[in-house]
């Protein structure tokens, strides 16, 4: 039986605190895993919180900017260094002896952004969006992860249509990238 009465759980920001959860316990996964499998587990972090922040780069970020562009900017900048911790964290790789000191604090950068976003920048959103366009923002959120770069490009736009601009380009490099990568670890397991 399907109810066709859409709740508060199906908008936007329903999906957004959704990711957070899992983002979380990808973190825990992370510090719980060993050799391959803490790399696995890294590696759908790197690509949980990729298409997370250019999802709400594109979709939250804007609806927000005109009622609150110093707390939109904030998320950026926060959004900006976490981008830039991740690329490091995945150029050293998680046997690296300073993986750990490095994934303590991007764990600490992103829950702390995650708890930013749900107290400034969520109330705006609610208040200032009316809740028929928050669930019809929800489809469109969960598209943009769709689509987004697998992994952080520190370098890149931060803005909804640099990202629509750029994005599409970097998601199927880093798509490719991903598949071969999964192909070469296949392989190095079948030996």
């Amino acid at each position: 039986m399907t109810n066709d009465r859409a709740t508060a759980d199906d908008d936007v920001i329903a999906e957004i605190v959704k990711d957070h959860q899992e983002i979380k316990r990808l973190f825990s996964e992370v510090e719980q895993s060993n050799g391959g499998s803490k790399r696995d587990a890294f590696n759908r972090l790197l690509t949980k919180l990729a298409v997370h922040e250019t999802a709400e780069e594109e979709v939250v970020h804007p609806a927000v900017r005109s009622a609150a562009r110093d707390v939109v900017e904030q998320r950026l900048s926060e959004e900006d260094k976490g981008k830039k911790l991740l690329h490091e964290l995945e150029e050293m790789g998680v046997d690296d002896p300073r993986f750990a000191a490095a994934f303590q604090t991007l764990e600490q950068e992103v829950l702390r952004h995650a708890s930013n976003e749900e107290r400034d920048e969520h109330p705006v959103l609610r208040s200032t969006v009316d809740q028929d366009k928050l669930r019809s923002m929800a489809k469109v959120y969960r598209a943009a992860e769709a689509t987004a770069p697998t992994h952080p490009h520190p370098n890149s736009p931060e803005s909804a249509i640099g990202n629509m601009v750029v994005g599409p380009v970097v998601a199927v490099i880093d798509r490719a990238r991903d598949a071969i990568r999964r192909m070469r670890e296949s392989d190095k397991d079948e030996r």
